[in-house]
């Protein structure tokens, strides 16, 4: 009889353990990755209500990531790091408009001052609507810009539920 038990008791945590991973989403295997071109141009035309001026794109990417984009930072620091004077850092909320629904992120970066030069950023998926509902995920975005346009990399994930 103690033998049995011992038997029992040595199956349980394995058993438990299995339960566990059972039940525990499979957020890795949703998750999915992103790479897209970015072309961005300045604008003071058709930009969101209440904006004077922003950035609007089109976005060629995998996985439904693919149609036009808008962006307007809503903060800047206008004092650089003095290692690196010739910079900016600035934040804004970020959105990728597709047929299939509209992806909103809250993009962090630094560009070179003046028309032309680097940039370079974060994205953080901050809601979606359509199939990207409940997603989340980030983008890695860097480019050059010359003039009013940007040319730029994406490269991340979208992680739906």
């Amino acid at each position: 009889m103690e033998n049995a038990m011992n038997a029992v008791k040595s199956l349980m945590f394995p058993l438990a353990i299995l339960s566990v991973l059972a039940a525990a989403p499979a957020v890795a295997g949703q998750c999915k990755k992103i790479h897209a071109d970015l072309d961005e141009v300045s604008s003071t035309t058709g930009c969101n209500a209440g904006l004077s001026s922003c950035f609007l794109g089109v976005v060629d990417g995998n996985h439904g990531l693919r149609g036009t984009s808008h962006f307007a930072a809503d903060s800047a620091v206008s004092t650089s790091p003095a290692t690196s004077p010739n910079f900016i850092i600035y934040s804004g909320p970020f959105e990728y408009r597709t047929a299939r629904g509209t992806i909103t992120a809250r993009e962090t970066g630094v560009t070179t001052r003046g028309p032309e030069g680097v940039v370079t950023a974060y994205q953080e998926i901050v809601s979606a609507t359509g199939v990207f509902a409940g997603s989340t995920g980030h983008f890695f975005v860097s480019g050059h810009k010359t003039g009013g346009t940007v040319e730029t990399f994406v490269n991340g994930e979208i992680c739906r539920p």
